[in-house]
């Protein structure tokens, strides 16, 4: 085989793979603008708002093991939770939710089609709230809507107090702003 023959074939080579590694690029960009066509900049951010808060949680351990080596025979305050190790991304749960959506429409205008449509409504109401009542552990950090149950018994900001309840229930509500 001569050397034009080798450089020829290297050529050809070199160009399928800037063909293949263009069209990549291509497919990654319009994928990039139809994502950013449907996600507002609001989840975008959020993302990167996420990533912030784990390295505050990150750092904020050393403090969690310190009170664990102070407290010998009383009851951890910390609750043992399970941590998602896989967080969902938004351009997922966006992809998922619509696919979910384009499916369960659907599936209603089936069943509209069949005369079951109030039957598929209310079944599937019902499947909702029974998926997201929520039954796993809360997550580390995570406050409680119950205030007793918050370290210190800090409640929720624009909860309602029961000095403040109080306080509108005698005074009328214009007292307490």
């Amino acid at each position: 085989m001569s050397m034009e023959a080798k450089l020829r074939e290297y050529r050809a080579l070199r160009r399928r793979k800037e063909l293949l590694n263009s069209a990549k690029e291509k497919l990654e960009k319009s994928k990039e603008k139809l994502i950013n066509l449907f996600v507002p900049n609001i989840f975008r951010n959020m993302e990167r708002d996420k990533n912030e808060e784990v390295l505050l949680l990150e750092e904020e351990e050393p403090v969690r093991n310190e009170l664990k080596t102070n407290l010998i025979m009383e009851e951890d305050p910390f609750p043992e939770t399970s941590e998602e190790k896989n967080q969902e991304s938004w351009r997922y749960f966006t992809i998922k939710w619509s696919l979910y959506t384009i499916i369960w429409v659907t599936l209603y205008a089936i069943f509209l089609k069949l005369q079951f449509g109030a039957v598929f409504f209310i079944v599937s109401i019902l499947i909702g709230i029974c998926l997201n009542t929520r039954t796993r552990p809360k997550k580390e950090g995570e406050v409680s809507a119950y205030s007793v149950f918050n370290q210190n018994c800090t409640s929720i900001d624009g909860t309602l107090k029961a000095e403040q309840f109080e306080k509108e229930i005698r005074f009328g509500a214009a007292s307490v702003r």
